[in-house]
């Protein structure tokens, strides 16, 4: 496969100094511009051209330097859920998610691109993999998802040329599904074997792909989702990590639908850090399921009386407006 001819392809300076404030539809001309910089490099992948990390940098660095938009940008990760896009979709999200944590983290901003830039290649090798197997609806057989495991060593291949500085690439994408119990993929490593960045991105990697749907399965809500983390994460993610991702996302992210303990539905217009069961919630329909005519807002952390039991699905949200 052709690649670059100097391997260790140099960041652009004005990448790094990227401190601009980027507001108005910046998040989302943002989503849109790292989609397409990664339909280009999964096209060049394909016809086994060269690719540059220089653009995918520059999108990482402009993401990091949101300031108004940044929520905007956040909050576009949840908003579609297009099958014909997901191979795409999914790891722009998933480097959203990881530059959060990041910033949740404290990291230096270096850092930061490092993990961003990780998370928006680290699933690469979805780009050797046949289209009708990727999209195939309805249970993969053994073999098929034998093929699909295989898309770590196929990343490992495609990034391993860029040496030095980015070295780090073709290492996360190899460790991404390796999980510290030594469970995971391709080598069964355990714990500190693994990479940090691939182990963060290991983590938001299983959540994004929980809230979206496959052409095998449907999505999870949210709050069933950070459920299936958290019964499932004890063992294979490092603690620390879990709770950087409840305290980020909460149980009930923005913009979702709650049911509380009167029966009455809401939807989340805030979260607060550490306190992922306490969101702010304005009422949507009463415990008759009438929608209100007026504003009622509730804030959990001061009416500890209202509880919150579970999530409202797409189809029950649905069929209430319609009435």
């Amino acid at each position: 496969m052709e690649r670059a001819e100097n391997s260790s392809e140099k960041i652009i300076p004005e990448a790094l100094e990227s401190d601009k404030e980027i507001t108005g539809d910046a998040g989302k001309e943002l989503y849109e511009k790292a989609s397409k910089y990664l339909k280009d490099v999964f096209e060049s992948v394909r016809l086994e051209k060269t690719i540059s990390l220089n653009p995918g940098i520059q999108i990482i660095n402009d993401m990091i330097a949101l300031q108004s938009s940044k929520d905007m940008l956040f909050l576009r990760t949840f908003q579609d859920d297009d099958l014909d896009e997901f191979v795409v979709t999914h790891p722009v999200n998933v480097a959203i998610y990881a530059i959060r944590m990041a910033e949740h983290l404290g990291w230096r901003k270096d850092r930061q691109v490092d993990l961003g830039m990780a998370a928006l290649l680290h699933d690469v090798g979805m780009a050797s993999i046949p289209d009708e197997l990727l999209f195939k609806e309805g249970r993969l057989s053994d073999a098929e998802c034998r093929i699909i495991k295989e898309r770590s060593n196929y990343a490992y291949n495609i990034l391993k040329t860029f040496k030095d500085d980015y070295a780090y690439l073709a290492e996360c994408a190899l460790h991404v599904n390796e999980r510290l119990d030594g469970s995971g993929y391709p080598m069964g490593l355990k714990g500190d074997e693994i990479s940090e960045i691939a182990q963060i991105i290991g983590l938001v990697d299983v959540y994004e792909a929980l809230i979206h749907s496959r052409p095998q399965r449907e999505k999870l809500p949210h709050f069933t989702a950070i459920k299936e983390i958290i019964k499932l994460g004890k063992n294979i993610f490092q603690k620390q990590y879990l709770k950087t991702l409840l305290n980020i996302f909460s149980r009930f992210p923005i913009f979702s639908y709650v049911r509380f303990n009167s029966n009455a539905i809401g939807r989340v217009i805030e979260t607060y850090p550490g306190q992922p069961v306490s969101p702010k919630v304005q009422i949507v329909f009463d415990s008759e399921n009438r929608r209100l005519l007026t504003e009622r807002i509730i804030n959990l952390q001061e009416n500890p009386q209202f509880t919150i039991v579970d999530s409202v699905s797409e189809e029950e949200l649905n069929g209430l407006f319609e009435k």
